[in-house]
């Protein structure tokens, strides 16, 4: 019986997988590896908050993320605090340079659109 490394030695360079790249000419598509990292922030007046407010904040360390949702989105007496960690592919599809941020929140209506049940307009 052939060992797995026996087995892979003709194959080089037919089953060789790329995880790194991958795209179709100048489109290249991003690898795990390359997507930037987020931090997913609640903001509250004080803990237990039934209507938190929620960002996805480009920023790979929790007390970064904190600190500009602090600085940037909240009142000096609201409660701020990070939940995890957030795919990167998240900040790729919104567009995010490190440090920015976006609501993500289902209370969140941006100017000039309806959310979808709002009978308040």
């Amino acid at each position: 019986m052939l060992t797995m490394p026996e087995r892979l030695a003709g194959c080089e360079g037919r089953y060789t997988l790329d995880i790194r790249r991958g795209g179709l000419g100048e489109a290249k598509l991003a690898s795990f590896f390359d997507l930037p990292n987020a931090r997913l922030i609640r903001k509250t007046l004080h803990r237990g908050d039934r209507n938190p407010i929620l960002y996805i904040v480009a920023a790979s360390k929790a007390d970064q993320a904190v600190e500009i949702i602090r600085s940037k989105a909240a009142n000096p007496d609201d409660h701020v605090e990070d939940l995890g960690r957030v795919t990167g592919f998240l900040v790729q599809a919104f567009n995010l340079a490190p440090g920015e941020f976006i609501r993500v929140d289902g209370n969140y209506k941006p100017q000039g659109q309806r959310v979808a049940g709002d009978q308040t307009r």
